[in-house]
């Protein structure tokens, strides 16, 4: 019964988070995800006391391909400032690499990316563009399921 009760605690507070907004978050923190204008997700999993990030991203940017597949993302946080790095090889396999910088600010980590792809032999071919970042509240705490 201690149980039940101290899981419904943590649900509660959870959930009371839940409705926090996206502009209120003044850090960026592990088991976190994050959407940007084009509805892409980066799911950050875990920051190290060190700063390391890790994660996944999942690209839903309309005229690009590797589409709604979850690439392993890494990279460092280092208070406001963030960087990010996805190689699109997974189940499908878009021969680039893309890497994000950028900032927490009022609630959204704002980036400049820069996607090579392999082979290129020119920095003029490579791609460049600006995502925004929202917080999404997750909804799902599979760290709360009890296993009997």
């Amino acid at each position: 019964m201690e149980k039940l009760l101290g899981v419904l605690v943590v649900i509660f507070s959870l959930s009371i988070s839940s409705f926090a907004r996206a502009d209120q978050v003044k850090e960026v923190q592990s088991l976190s995800s994050w959407t940007n204008q084009s509805g892409s997700t980066l799911y950050i999993n875990n920051i190290g006391n060190n700063g390391l990030l890790t994660g996944t991203y999942i690209n839903r940017a309309p005229g690009y391909g590797c589409q709604n597949i979850a690439y392993p993302v890494t990279g460092w946080v280092y208070g406001t400032a963030i960087t990010f790095t996805t190689i699109w090889q997974s189940t499908e396999s878009c021969n680039s690499i893309t890497g994000w910088t950028g900032f927490l600010y009022n609630g959204q980590i704002q980036t400049l990316w820069q996607l090579v792809i392999n082979g290129s032999s020119s920095t003029k071919q490579i791609l460049q563009g600006a995502d925004t970042f929202t917080w999404k509240a997750n909804k799902t705490h599979k760290s709360l399921m009890i296993e009997k």
